[in-house]
């Protein structure tokens, strides 16, 4: 059975908990990504999307004045490299998330999204999992 290991992404950009809000928004643009994983002392401290940015960010006060840590998301769903398909696919549906990091001993080592699982088309071993996990997301 596929992996997460075979799936996951491993270059990815990561912020760091002292990132101002510019400092994020400039990793988005530049990079194309509305997710970016938060490090601390080379182990994940959590996640911050675009939406955390507008909804929890500007609320808070100046761009310039507001770090990842008063914004992100800090309980993160994770799995780890030896997780799987179906069974973080089943995880990511449960959580209703896109992606999921890929931790292991406490240290971020890929990300993967639906998209990472429907690359082998409807054929793969997920395809299912994949259809079910996306009907749940409506518009967003």
């Amino acid at each position: 059975m596929p992996t997460l290991r075979e799936y996951m992404t491993t270059s990815f950009i990561s912020v760091h908990l002292s990132d101002d809000l510019n400092t994020l928004a400039n990793e988005m643009k530049e990079h194309d990504v509305g997710f970016l994983p938060v490090i601390e002392n080379d182990k994940y401290a959590g996640v911050v999307t675009d939406r955390d940015i507008v909804v929890n960010g500007l609320t808070k006060g100046s761009p310039e004045d507001v770090t990842a840590s008063q914004v992100m998301t800090d309980h993160v769903v994770t799995g780890n490299p030896d997780m799987n398909v179906e069974d973080a696919a089943r995880l990511m549906q449960e959580n209703q998330i896109k992606r999921l990091l890929v931790i292991e001993n406490e240290h971020l080592k890929g990300v993967v999204s639906l998209g990472d699982f429907s690359a082998e088309g409807e054929n793969s071993i997920s395809g299912h999992v994949v259809s079910e996990v996306s009907k749940g997301f409506g518009n967003n």
